[in-house]
């Protein structure tokens, strides 16, 4: 378990340097997989896929013991889910679990973590409750820094599932710990859990001490952990109505956003470059070695041949030798034309991701202008559009931050996008007082951004008219949200909002009222070239879109 960053970089710095003359498969490998460890916890998945590939190579070079397999089996089900397909990683997880020796508690507690934050992420707490308490079951025969990493589990657990009390009781359990070994960095860690919860559940008051005693103590505070409460200070300040302070925080996160994300890449560099000396020096070893080996053939033949037989051999060896250099040079050119086009590839692929990080980055100073710029709005009308472009401008970064987090940054996975957005919308309309469900059917569909911005950003006006106008004599109501990939169609995908509200009695017909929520709709689905029908009455008020895109735009799973 890592409660300090810092110190685990330089062991493992250590262990490069004390084995770096050690050509042996198995100590590589090991060190391999504490590379992966060390990584996923920090969440740096560029290396942890770096460090999978290096040690799946290493597994060609002597055989591996089932149990050393299996934390690679599990590292790469973690890694190849990334959070978009737990019934994958449950099922994977479950089975290294059954798999693994009942001796190992370390690979059975990892187990028990990935499962629970499996089933916390697809809301069966009941399941993630499980599987938390076996994980203290283990934690409890192990060292004091797996109970923390366990508490900490829980914490989150019983946080998302509004569990305030217990999950408040795990975080302060792991305060205490940290305090007590003396760990700094995981002691500032604990801290803004705490301060985060206070600060969701509206305690203010008891929220900002723990982000004060983190900032004065920022040297002995990991960059994940800044980031962090430079994002709930901004919100913090949002709330209590001082613009320029949240601003200011805001700055500073993605000032920390940015240093992570290059501290990140200088660190992949540096190995890419260590790893690509080490295989030229073998290279270079082995051809050697190839050349003795051919020298003292052709002397055992000049002692023991005639001289035609040497002159036949002689011009035999020098024709094959003539080929087998024509062939290496040629063989050594598509290597390098191979090489130009990965490295291209590579690079198109990271500067296309660069692209969409800082888009979102402007997105959020635009967002941030736009606060500031409402302070001094009087106009209830002007300030209700202020808040209606963040609201949109909202929308659209986040499209680009989920580019930004995809393995293929070409496409927006709908589903968990619009679990975002109605989570983000959600928290905008939270001072209605309303106790609005809202239900979504989203098949696994990729689009590609042109395609994911229109659907985005109809979604983002739908959901805000229902929120505004639809529940004006209640209290409480349902939103349910449908996009469906129907192939035998020409217009193939298919889009559904409805609510249970007092529908639309307008005189004259949705879409042509002349609002700009509602020109917005209106433009995005010509831009679509789709068709749309309404549901209305009492039931409540729906929009059915239907529209049709290609295979070069779209990829369903």
């Amino acid at each position: 378990m890592i409660v300090d960053i810092s110190k685990a970089n330089e062991s493992l710095r250590y262990l490069d340097h004390k084995y770096k003359d050690f050509h042996n498969a198995e100590i590589n490998y090991r060190l391999t997989i504490k590379k992966i460890k060390f990584f996923s916890s920090y969440g740096d998945y560029a290396r942890v896929k770096f460090e999978i590939n290096k040690a799946k190579r290493f597994q060609f070079f002597f055989k591996v013991k089932k149990q050393d397999k299996l934390y690679l089996d599990l590292y790469s089900a973690v890694y190849e889910s990334l959070g978009h397909d737990y019934d994958i990683l449950v099922k994977k997880a479950s089975e290294i679990l059954n798999e693994s020796s009942k001796s190992d508690t370390y690979l059975l507690l990892q187990c028990h973590l990935v499962l629970c934050n499996c089933y916390n992420e697809k809301g069966e707490f009941g399941k993630a409750f499980m599987h938390i308490e076996e994980a203290k079951k283990l934690a409890g025969k192990m060292s004091a820094a797996y109970r923390f990493q366990v508490a900490n589990s829980a914490g989150q657990v019983y946080f998302f599932s509004n569990y305030i009390g217990k999950a408040l009781q795990e975080f302060r359990f792991a305060k205490k710990l940290a305090q007590f070994n003396h760990w700094k960095y995981a002691e500032q860690y604990a801290n803004a859990s705490l301060g985060e919860i206070y600060l969701y559940t509206d305690q203010l008051d008891l929220a900002k001490p723990y982000f004060d005693t983190i900032l004065k103590n920022e040297k002995a505070t990991e960059l994940r952990d800044l980031f962090q409460v430079y994002g709930c200070l901004e919100h913090y300040y949002e709330l209590k109505k001082k613009q320029d302070s949240s601003y200011y925080f805001s700055i500073k996160r993605n000032e920390v956003d940015d240093l992570l994300e290059n501290l990140r890449s200088e660190n992949l560099v540096f190995e890419l470059e260590k790893d690509f000396q080490t295989e030229s020096n073998q290279y270079l070893l082995e051809e050697e070695r190839s050349k003795n080996q051919q020298l003292r053939l052709i002397l055992i033949l000049i002692l023991m041949s005639i001289v035609v037989i040497i002159s036949i051999s002689y011009l035999f060896i020098r024709q094959k030798s003539d080929s087998n250099r024509v062939l290496q040079l040629q063989k050594e050119e598509i290597d390098d034309k191979n090489k130009e086009i990965s490295n291209s590839l590579a690079m198109k692929e990271s500067l296309l991701k660069e692209i969409h990080h800082r888009v979102k980055n402007n997105l959020q100073v635009v967002s941030s202008i736009l606060n500031l710029q409402s302070r001094n709005v009087r106009d209830p009308e002007a300030l209700r559009i202020l808040e209606e472009g963040k609201e949109r401008i909202r929308a659209i970064a986040l499209i680009h931050n989920q580019l930004h987090l995809n393995n293929d940054s070409a496409y927006v996975e709908m589903g968990n996008y619009l679990n975002k957005l109605i989570s983000q919308m959600g928290e905008s309309f939270s001072s209605y007082n309303k106790h609005i469900e809202v239900k979504v059917n989203v098949e696994k569909i990729n689009l590609a951004i042109d395609y994911a911005v229109p659907v985005g950003l109809i979604m983002c006006e739908l959901l805000s008219n229902s929120y505004k106008h639809a529940f004006s004599d209640r209290t409480e109501g349902v939103i349910e949200i449908e996009l469906k990939n129907n192939p035998e169609k020409s217009l193939n995908y298919e889009l559904l909002v409805k609510d249970d509200g007092v529908g639309y009695n307008g005189e004259i017909e949705f879409l042509e009222q002349s609002s700009t929520g509602v020109e917005i709709i209106s433009a995005f689905i010509q831009q679509l070239d789709a068709s749309y029908s309404y549901t209305n009455g009492e039931k409540g008020f729906g929009l059915f879109i239907q529209f049709g895109i290609d295979e070069r735009h779209s990829k369903f799973n």
